[in-house]
């Protein structure tokens, strides 16, 4: 009986403590203290060769879990691929024209053109000089050659040459140019052989126009020129053999520099005077090839520019031009080489010259 009722009270405990007892349990589980997880995944550590004949270690790298605060946010934009991106050539640098600094003369735009060039050029670039002299000796060969005896002679002399050009801006300036023969002297008609003297004196005037291709010191050029000349060779009043001859008029000149190197610089040019006043002075005979019906000259350069600085170069050239004269009628004297008076005179009068100069720049 005792013990039928002790397991009767037993049985109604558990029943009665039962719904506590579960719940508790069930808190347990909720609040993590009996969650069975499962272990972390790791990668294998990879091993990394020693070039020094080491070991090789291994590292073991734990990878790091990136926020979602550290991801780049999606674009909307469709990407632009770079065959589809379309590049902006960079904007090169333009020269004040020769139009711009022609107007700068008579304007208060002087002072920016001078700008460009202080910004632009390299200061020891040859176009920032305002002024230029040249001084030049010059080895010269005169071979005339015409079918009136009178004018048909040779002569070689030696002379010095000074030019001087003056840049109002760097791409427009005027220049002049000298030439005065020592100890010159011409054949006679005399059949001793005898010599006359004589002297020449060369002067051209030009006002000049540049064109640079570039804002390098080694950038080409090309000047153009418009030239007045006046060649004169005299003699003796007295002399029996030769004329004093004088040209002169208005012709045009191209000129091309080409820099090789910082140092050097091909100079590359010619004249043409389609239309040249021609005269015969009167001595101690009047010797008068006619009326002077057409004179010309051509001329042609070729040389060289040793650049020290823009301040100091040296320079040689080597030039040849020809004049002809064309003369109308009968000739006044009588030749002495044929005994009669020669009609439709013509003279072709070649120079060549070289010449070894100094050029100073400022």
């Amino acid at each position: 009986m005792n013990s039928g009722m002790s397991f009767l009270l037993s049985s109604l405990l558990f029943f009665v403590n039962f719904p506590a007892q579960a719940q508790m349990g069930l808190e347990g589980v909720s609040s993590g203290r009996y969650e069975v997880r499962k272990p972390l995944s790791r990668k294998p550590a990879q091993a990394e060769p020693i070039e020094d004949g080491e070991e090789k270690k291994t590292v073991a790298v734990t990878p790091r879990a990136i926020p979602s605060t550290e991801l780049p946010p999606a674009s909307s934009e469709k990407e632009v691929l770079p065959s589809e991106k379309v590049l902006t050539p960079p904007t090169e640098v333009q020269e004040p024209t020769l139009s711009e600094q022609a107007e700068s003369l008579f304007s208060n735009k002087a002072e920016k053109i001078y700008d460009f060039y202080r910004e632009q050029t390299h200061p020891d670039d040859v176009r920032n000089n305002r002024v230029e002299l040249d001084l030049m000796p010059v080895i010269a060969y005169v071979d005339s050659q015409s079918n009136y005896s009178y004018r048909d002679y040779h002569s070689f002399f030696n002379a010095i040459k000074v030019r001087s050009n003056i840049w109002f801006t760097p791409l427009i300036g005027v220049s002049g140019q000298m030439l005065f023969s020592f100890a010159a002297d011409v054949d006679s008609v005399q059949a001793d052989s005898s010599r006359v003297p004589a002297k020449y004196e060369n002067l051209d005037l030009g006002v000049n126009f540049r064109k640079f291709f570039g804002v390098s010191r080694k950038s080409s050029s090309l000047e153009f020129s418009v030239l007045y000349s006046d060649n004169k060779m005299t003699t003796p009043s007295d002399n029996t053999s030769r004329a004093r001859l004088t040209s002169h008029g208005l012709g045009l000149g191209l000129k091309s520099r080409i820099p090789i190197s910082l140092n050097y610089a091909w100079m590359v040019g010619g004249t043409l005077f389609p239309r040249l006043q021609h005269s015969e002075g009167e001595t101690g005979i009047d010797i008068n090839s006619g009326s002077a019906e057409e004179s010309i000259r051509i001329g042609v350069d070729l040389g060289g520019e040793w650049k020290f600085t823009r301040f100091s170069q040296m320079t040689w050239n080597l030039g040849v031009s020809a004049e002809r004269n064309v003369f109308d009628g009968t000739a006044q004297l009588t030749d002495p080489d044929t005994g009669h008076k020669p009609s439709n005179v013509s003279v072709t009068n070649s120079l060549y010259m070289f010449s070894l100069g100094y050029r100073w720049g400022y």
